[in-house]
């Protein structure tokens, strides 16, 4: 893939440096006003519905808040929105994928019918596709009612669709219809549903 070009790499730093000092802060903020930030993180929580989800308590995430890993997932996902190839209305990235049976596609190939997760799932990082299928078979055993592929050890979709932590587009005949915003805070599963509903009506 090569080295990425100078202007990305001044871009990394900016955000290096942003995502550094909004560590520093929370972390001195959550030492000195533990409750306070607690109820703001909870808050923001609200607002997406995380809070609402009963297998998702907020004492297993609020915690880590701010952490090392908290750090270097941040600046990961902050540092692959800079690439996002996407927009909404434009032409859909046709990433490669890989079915359950480990055979592989594109993600055109996929765009039959839409999707809808409807509740989180806990899974460690993947270290091989392996890891990744049986993962994927998670989800199957909760009858997503849709098919079901997974990126590559690459993570080509994922970074060509800037979707960490998590994103919802729909596409359609290799268009970009909606684009939502990332999440876990701008993630508004509705607005795929009013989408979704407006192209069946």
């Amino acid at each position: 893939m090569g080295l990425p070009p100078p202007g990305l790499w001044l871009k990394r730093l900016w955000v290096l440096f942003q995502v550094a000092l909004h560590v520093a802060i929370g972390k001195v903020f959550l030492m000195l006003f533990p409750r306070r930030v607690k109820q703001n993180i909870l808050a923001m929580g609200e607002k997406t519905g995380m809070t609402r989800n009963p297998h998702f308590s907020h004492e297993n995430w609020i915690p880590t808040f701010f952490s090392a890993q908290y750090f270097w997932f941040i600046l990961k996902v902050r540092w692959q929105r800079l690439e996002d190839m996407t927009a909404q209305g434009g032409l859909a990235p046709n990433c490669p994928v890989v079915r359950l049976s480990g055979e592989r596609c594109s993600i055109w190939d996929f765009m039959q019918d839409g999707w809808a997760f409807k509740n989180n799932v806990d899974i460690k990082n993947h270290r091989n596709l392996q890891d990744r299928l049986r993962a994927a078979h998670l989800l199957l055993d909760r009858s997503p009612q849709c098919p079901v592929v997974v990126d590559t050890m690459k993570n080509e979709s994922s970074s060509c669709y800037a979707a960490l932590p998590e994103r919802l587009y729909v596409l359609q005949e290799g268009r970009i219809l909606y684009k939502g915003k990332p999440g876990p805070w701008n993630y508004h599963p509705e607005e795929v549903r009013a989408v979704l509903e407006k192209l069946h009506s």
